[in-house]
């Protein structure tokens, strides 16, 4: 770990801090974005593809992949959504441990299911996330 980094991101992460919650939903939007597109989105596709557009059969396939998973709160209507591990690198690699980073998640989330039902209006929150001490990222998805 480059111990400059580590010093930068110590700013970076009082800098987010100060941010008002709409402030930090527009940048990590972005962030968001870029990240998903790096391959999750293309997996996210791959499922939305095989449950043909169904949003429950979607989420419903997210349980046959290790380290996802999902449960159904009110079918078509809203849904828990898991993952066991953080993969953030930024996280991963020790620079950022605030759990401001998972709006990065929330957005890249959002983005996604945006991305795949363009038609559809949802809402992310979180339910518990590693950065803020829990065992695992639980988000919850309200189809509005």
């Amino acid at each position: 770990m480059d111990s400059n980094m580590v010093f930068w991101f110590q700013g970076f992460e009082k800098g987010i801090a100060a941010l008002e919650q709409i402030e930090r939903e527009k940048l990590f939007r972005a962030c968001g974005k870029n990240c998903v597109q790096q391959g999750t989105l293309a997996f996210y596709q791959e499922l939305y593809q095989a449950a043909d557009g169904d949003v429950h059969r979607f989420f419903t396939a997210v349980n046959e992949f290790p380290g996802l998973r999902s449960e159904t709160i009110e079918e078509q209507k809203a849904y828990f959504f898991s993952f066991e591990q953080c993969s953030c690198v930024l996280y991963t690699e020790g620079y950022v441990r605030s759990p401001l980073l998972c709006e990065c998640s929330r957005q890249s989330i959002l983005f996604a299911l945006e991305t795949l039902w363009p038609d559809k209006r949802f809402r992310v929150e979180p339910n518990g996330t590693i950065l803020s001490g829990s065992k695992e990222c639980k988000w919850k998805i309200i189809l509005e």
